[in-house]
C-alpha cells in the first residue's frame, strides 16, 4: 500500500475528470489517494508521507495552469525524491499526425523548461472540446485554431476525446510499481491480515 497525492490543474474540468478516474484505479489497487486541486488552498505540507505523485494539467493556448506550475517549482526538491508521473492533456493528443505530435513534445518541453522538473513518466492525454462551456470570444479562438489544425469545429456539441482505456492502463502499471515498492502493513498477532484502507 503506497500513499499517492494526485495534484492537478484544469480550466474546463477534463483533467479533473481524468484524474478522478485515476484516483479511483489507484484506490481499487488498495493505495491511500489524496485529490489536490492547485486552484483551492493546499496543505502546508502536501507531499509530507507520499510514496509517489501524479501530476494532471491541460493546455489552453500552449500554456499549462499557472498554480499547477507554481507547486511544481516551489516543491521541485521533494518531488525529485519520489516517483511522479506527469499526465499532459491537450488536444494536440487526439491526433496522430506528425505536427499534432510536435506539437505535444513541444508543450511538454516547456513544462519541463518553465518548472525546471523533469517527472519519471509522461503520458500524453487526449482532451475534450467543449465548446457549451466556452464563452464567445474564447470560442471563437478555439474554434479558429481547431479549424486550422483540422479538428471538429461544429459548436453546437461538445467532443471528448480521452483515451480511457489507455489512461486506466498507465494508473495500474503506476499503482503496481508502487506497491512493489511499498511493503505491506504487517499482519496483525492473531495472524489475520489487517484490513487496508481506500
Amino acid at each position: 500500500m503506497a500513499r499517492i497525492a494526485v495534484i492537478f490543474g484544469t480550466t474546463d474540468g477534463q483533467t479533473a475528470k481524468i484524474v478522478r478516474h485515476v484516483a479511483d484505479l489507484l484506490r481499487s489497487e488498495r493505495h491511500l489517494v489524496q485529490i489536490l486541486d492547485t486552484r483551492a488552498p493546499l496543505p502546508q505540507s502536501p507531499l509530507g508521507n507520499v510514496d509517489g505523485v501524479v501530476l494532471a494539467a491541460s493546455i489552453r493556448m500552449g500554456k499549462f495552469q499557472r498554480p499547477l506550475l507554481a507547486f511544481v517549482r516551489e516543491h521541485r526538491e521533494a518531488l525529485l525524491r519520489i516517483p511522479t508521473v506527469f499526465l499532459a492533456v491537450s488536444l494536440s493528443a487526439a491526433r496522430q499526425t506528425p505536427p499534432a505530435r510536435r506539437e505535444v513534445q513541444k508543450t511538454i518541453a516547456r513544462f519541463v523548461a518553465e518548472t525546471k522538473f523533469t517527472p519519471g513518466e509522461i503520458l500524453p492525454v487526449a482532451g475534450a472540446l467543449p465548446y457549451s462551456r466556452y464563452g464567445f470570444f474564447t470560442k471563437l479562438a478555439i474554434l479558429f485554431i481547431s479549424k486550422i489544425s483540422g479538428g471538429d469545429t461544429d459548436t453546437s456539441r461538445d467532443y471528448e476525446y480521452t483515451d480511457w482505456a489507455a489512461v486506466s492502463s498507465f494508473a495500474r502499471s503506476f499503482a503496481v510499481r508502487l506497491r512493489e515498492a511499498s511493503p505491506l502493513p504487517p499482519a496483525p498477532a492473531d495472524g489475520h491480515r489487517a484490513a487496508v484502507a481506500t
